[in-house]
């Protein structure tokens, strides 16, 4: 990024930056309700996430993510939405992301 930290304009993501998130998207991927709190995979999920976030408050579009991580755009907008970064969409509104399974390592998670 420009040494403001701002794209130079809407929509520009700079390969370093693009080269970064991708990496840090396949970290992302792998991290579901069966990792344990404490693995480091998480902490860079939620990285990740903050870092989508911030490149939206700067104008870059969900859409121009979603193209420079070959991710769908339901996708980013879900993780947005799952870290609290934005409202869910009208038809997840009335329900919270909930467990699909339960393993023991997610109800050891729980409750620690």
């Amino acid at each position: 990024m420009d040494a403001d930290d701002t794209p130079a304009s809407a929509d520009a993501v700079t390969p370093e930056v693009a080269d970064e998130l991708r990496a840090m998207y396949a970290i992302a991927r792998t991290v579901n309700g069966t990792t344990p709190l404490d693995d480091p995979r998480r902490q860079t999920s939620r990285e990740f996430t903050e870092a989508l976030f911030v490149l939206v408050e700067q104008g870059v579009t969900a859409y121009r993510l979603a193209k420079v991580l070959g991710a769908r755009l339901s996708s980013v907008k879900a993780r947005l939405a799952r870290h609290g970064y934005r409202t869910p969409s009208p038809s997840l509104a009335n329900r919270e992301y909930r467990d699909t399974t339960v393993w023991d390592a997610r109800r050891a998670n729980r409750n620690s």
